[in-house]
Order: structure tokens, then C-alpha cells, then sequence
């Protein structure tokens, strides 16, 4: 009897270390506060694909990273190249930024929409969560952090497919779509 307890204890043990699932709402829950202390916390890497990315002291948590030796690689839509964003700041730090860059001059061309970070200490985060200062303070937004490893694989590899998909890196991305040619739009 007494290994059954402890062999209870053990299990019961075990799904505390698993971590309870955290979730953020935008914009009670300052989602962009949470996202940049899990920043300056990383040790080791953060993959983060992104469709629009404007906050600078998302950027400024980034660049903090990279100088620390964290291993940064981003990953957006061209819409954040249209935008105010701090890119080339990323960029001239060392950290890796790709463009999804899918080829055609449709109207309707798709978009790299994802809004994910894999973290290297084993964390998840991921929403509807633009890093953007209007998601941050007004638009409703949410955001779960995870640290399930078998997801955070999913999320991991879906990276990957995407850097080694239609994905170029920022300033061969400028060479072959000169800003002047974008219109520029500014968001929150």
C-alpha cells in the first residue's frame, strides 16, 4: 500500500512540473510586458515568427537577448517591412531576420500570419498577439504560453519549414523590394 502512495505522489509530482498552462488577454493583461520578461529571461534561443512587428521595447528585450549571446532569429511578413518597424536595428545586432517572401504581384498573395515564439528553455508563446503597441494597449488580443515539448516541437519545425521555404533574409529582401517601392503605413 504505502508504494501505491507513493507511487501517487510521484504522478502527482510529476503534472506539477508540467507547468500550468499561462493566459493573457490584451489589453488588461499588458501582454507585451509578459512577453518581454520571458525575453530577458532566455538563456539560449527564440525563434519568433511574426506577422507585424512594431513595439520597440519588444525590439529593445531582442537586442538586450542577442548581446547576452542568446541565439535570435526572426521571421515576418513583408507588412513589417512597410511599417515602422525596428528591423534593421535586429539586424545590425547579429540577430537573424527572414522575410517571407512568397514570389507574384497578386492582390491576393498570402500572408505570413503566425504570431509564435519557441523559446530555448523550453516555453511556447502564441496568439493573436502582434507585437505591436495597439495590440499591447487596445485591441483584444490573447496569447497562451505552453511548455509542453511536444508541441513546442510542432512550433519549432514549423519554423524551420518556413525559414527554408519561400523565406529570404532581411537585407536581400530590401535589395530585390526597395523600400521607395512599398507604400508605408504605420500602425500601433
Amino acid at each position: 500500500m504505502k508504494k501505491f502512495f507513493l507511487f501517487l505522489i510521484l504522478c502527482f509530482a510529476t503534472l506539477l512540473d508540467a507547468g500550468t498552462p499561462q493566459v493573457y488577454f490584451s489589453p488588461k493583461d499588458h501582454i507585451a510586458d509578459h512577453l518581454i520578461a520571458l525575453i530577458q529571461k532566455e538563456t539560449k534561443s527564440i525563434q519568433i515568427a511574426v506577422y507585424c512587428f512594431t513595439h520597440r521595447g519588444i525590439a529593445e528585450a531582442l537586442l538586450e537577448a542577442k548581446q547576452r549571446g542568446v541565439m535570435v532569429e526572426l521571421l515576418v511578413d513583408p507588412y513589417s517591412i512597410k511599417v515602422d518597424a525596428p528591423l534593421e536595428q535586429l539586424v545590425d545586432a547579429g540577430a537573424a531576420v527572414y522575410v517571407w517572401a512568397v514570389g507574384g504581384k497578386s492582390m491576393r498573395k498570402p500572408i505570413m500570419h503566425h504570431k509564435f515564439c519557441v523559446f530555448g528553455a523550453g516555453l511556447l508563446w502564441t496568439g493573436s498577439f502582434n507585437f505591436t503597441y495597439q495590440a499591447h494597449k487596445a485591441n483584444q488580443e490573447n496569447v497562451l504560453v505552453i511548455d509542453t515539448p511536444e508541441v513546442i516541437q510542432k512550433y519549432k519545425d514549423q519554423f524551420e519549414a518556413l525559414k527554408k521555404g519561400p523565406c529570404v533574409l532581411y537585407r536581400e529582401y530590401l535589395i530585390t523590394n526597395p523600400k521607395n517601392e512599398m507604400p508605408l503605413k504605420k500602425t500601433g
